[in-house]
C-alpha cells in the first residue's frame, strides 16, 4: 500500500511512489513479472494526476526496476540477488534532506532556456512542413548529407550575415554546425595542437573554455576594461594560436568593442600569426539601436573566424549555429573533414532557409527583442524598490543582465537564500579562469525563462531574502 505525505516540505508525490513501489520490489512484495496497477487506476486510488503516476512509473523503467509491455502494462523484472534488500522501508527511503530536487525552485532565473511561449510553433510549423514537401521526393530525405551542412541554407546565411552583419562571404566558406562547442571543437582538430596557446577574455564563457581545455590548449587569459579585451597586459612573448573573443557584448560583463580596440586586436593577430574566434553569440538582441558590425566585416587580414547562432531567436535547445571560416584556409579545412558528414537535422536546415529568406526570421527578431527590453526594464524597476542600492548592468542587448550589490557579499550564501523564497540564481565566479580577481558584489541572472507578469513576485520573493 501507498502513503502520501502531503504535508509542506514532504518530496514531492511522484518521488514518494517511485521510492514505495522501488522498496517493495527490493524488499520481495513485488515479485519479477508481477502486474502493477494501472496509471489511470492508480492516480484515482491515490488522488493525484495521471502525470505523477506516469513520471513515477517512467523513473522506474529508466532505472529497470519495471518494463513497458505494448497494450499490457507495466510489469517487475526479475533483479540481481546483490539488488535483494534485508532493510525495511523506512531504511531505504531517503530523508528529505537527501531528496535532491528542483520542486521548489518557481523562477530559473537562467539563460539557456526560454518561456513555452516564445517558441515560433505556427511559423516553424508552416516551414518545416513545407521543407518536407520539398524534400519528399528528394533523394536527399534518405542519404548522409555533406559535411558542411544544405547549400540552401549557407546561402541564405551568407545574405542575412552580408545585411545584418556586414560580414560578406561564399556560401562555401559556412559550415553548419549543431552549436558552439561543436564549431570550437572543429576549430581545434584542424588547427592541431601546436603547444601554442589560446588567449581568452577573462572573464569569458566556461564552455568554451572546457573545449580548448579538452583539446589540451594552454590558455591565457587577459582582463577586460570599458573598451573589452585590453592586449597591454598580455605578456608579448606569448605564443598564441587562437584568439577567443566576443566582441559585439562581452560575455558576461557586456560591453561593446569600439572600431580602435578591434584595429589592434588585427594587428595583435597578426603580429602573432593567430586567428581571432568572433563568438557573436547575441548580436541580433539590441534593445535600443541597430546591430553593430562584426569584427568580421573588417577582417581585411582574413584572420576571423565568426561564429554565430540560431539558438538566441528559436530556442535554446534548436541547438545550431554555424562558423564563417577564412577563405586562406577553407579548402584545406573541407579537405581536413572530406569524410565527416552532416550531424545537423536536413529538415531543420530546409526549414530554417525557408524562414530566413521569407523574412519571417526578421519579424522573429523583432518580436523578441521586443520581449526580452520588456522583461529587463521590468526586472530595473522592480529592483529600484529595494532599500539597498543594487544596481543592474547596463544591457542594450542579450537575454541576462549582471546585479551588484554595494558590498562584497558570499556569493553561495546569497543564493541559498535565494533558493529558499523560490528563486534560482547564479554565481559569476564560473567566467573567470583566475578565480581571485572575480568581484564578490555580483550575481548573474538570466530573465529568457520567466514570464512578464511575474517578475514583481520574483523580485519581491528576492527582496524577502536578501533585505534581511
Amino acid at each position: 500500500m501507498i502513503h502520501l505525505d502531503r504535508s509542506a516540505g514532504s518530496s514531492p508525490l511522484y518521488q514518494q511512489i517511485y521510492q514505495q513501489v522501488k522498496s517493495d520490489i527490493l524488499q520481495g512484495y513485488l515479485p519479477p513479472a508481477e502486474r502493477l496497477l494501472g496509471t489511470r487506476t492508480l492516480a484515482k486510488m491515490l488522488g493525484v494526476s495521471r502525470n505523477t503516476i506516469d513520471r513515477a512509473y517512467m523513473q522506474l523503467t529508466l532505472e529497470g526496476y519495471i518494463e513497458s509491455r505494448q497494450n499490457a502494462g507495466f510489469y517487475v523484472l526479475k533483479l540481481p540477488k546483490a539488488f535483494q534488500s534485508e532493510k525495511g522501508v523506512n531504511d531505504i527511503l531517503p530523508s528529505k534532506e537527501a531528496c535532491s530536487n528542483d520542486d521548489h525552485i518557481v523562477y530559473d532565473l537562467t539563460n539557456s532556456s526560454h518561456t513555452n511561449n516564445l517558441f515560433p510553433k505556427k511559423v516553424w510549423k508552416k516551414h518545416y512542413l513545407q521543407a518536407l514537401d520539398e524534400l519528399d521526393k528528394a533523394e536527399q530525405l534518405s542519404t548522409l548529407q555533406p559535411f558542411q551542412g544544405e547549400y540552401k541554407l549557407r546561402k541564405e546565411i551568407s545574405r542575412y550575415l552580408e545585411r545584418i552583419r556586414g560580414v560578406k562571404c561564399h556560401p562555401n566558406q559556412i559550415i553548419i554546425t549543431s552549436g558552439l562547442q561543436q564549431s570550437l571543437d572543429y576549430i581545434c582538430q584542424f588547427l592541431g595542437n601546436t603547444q601554442k596557446s589560446v588567449l581568452m577574455e577573462d572573464p569569458s564563457y566556461p564552455k568554451a573554455r572546457e573545449i580548448f581545455k579538452k583539446n589540451a590548449y594552454p590558455i591565457v587569459t587577459a582582463e577586460v576594461d570599458e573598451k573589452g579585451l585590453d592586449l597591454t597586459k598580455v605578456e608579448r612573448s606569448s605564443e598564441i594560436e587562437m584568439i577567443y573573443t566576443t566582441p559585439s557584448h562581452q560575455f558576461p560583463l557586456g560591453m561593446i568593442m569600439p572600431i580602435s580596440r578591434r584595429q589592434e586586436l588585427l594587428a595583435f593577430a597578426k603580429e602573432k600569426n593567430s586567428f581571432i574566434i568572433e563568438d557573436d553569440y547575441d548580436s541580433e538582441l539590441r534593445y535600443y539601436q541597430r546591430p553593430i558590425p562584426a569584427l568580421k566585416s573588417i577582417d581585411y587580414l582574413d584572420r576571423v573566424i565568426y561564429l554565430g547562432t540560431f539558438s538566441k531567436i528559436l530556442s535554446p535547445s534548436f541547438r545550431m549555429g554555424y562558423m564563417v571560416l577564412p577563405e586562406q584556409f577553407t579548402e584545406a579545412f573541407l579537405d581536413k573533414f572530406k569524410l565527416y558528414n552532416s550531424t545537423v537535422n536536413l529538415l531543420n536546415q530546409i526549414a530554417l532557409a525557408n524562414i530566413l529568406s521569407s523574412g519571417d526570421y526578421d519579424r522573429l527578431v523583432r518580436k523578441m527583442n521586443h520581449v526580452f527590453k520588456k522583461r529587463y526594464e521590468a526586472f530595473k524597476k522592480e529592483f529600484e524598490q529595494f532599500k539597498a542600492p543594487i544596481k543592474l548592468s547596463s544591457n542594450v542587448s542579450g537575454q541576462y543582465f549582471l546585479l551588484t550589490f554595494p558590498d562584497k557579499i558570499n556569493q553561495c550564501d546569497v543564493i541559498k537564500r535565494a533558493e529558499k523564497e523560490g528563486v534560482r540564481v547564479y554565481d559569476t565566479m564560473q567566467f573567470w579562469q583566475e578565480k581571485a580577481t572575480c568581484p564578490q558584489e555580483s550575481l548573474f541572472l538570466g530573465f529568457s525563462k520567466i514570464d512578464l507578469e511575474d517578475i514583481p513576485d520574483c523580485v519581491k520573493r528576492l527582496r524577502k531574502a536578501w533585505e534581511n
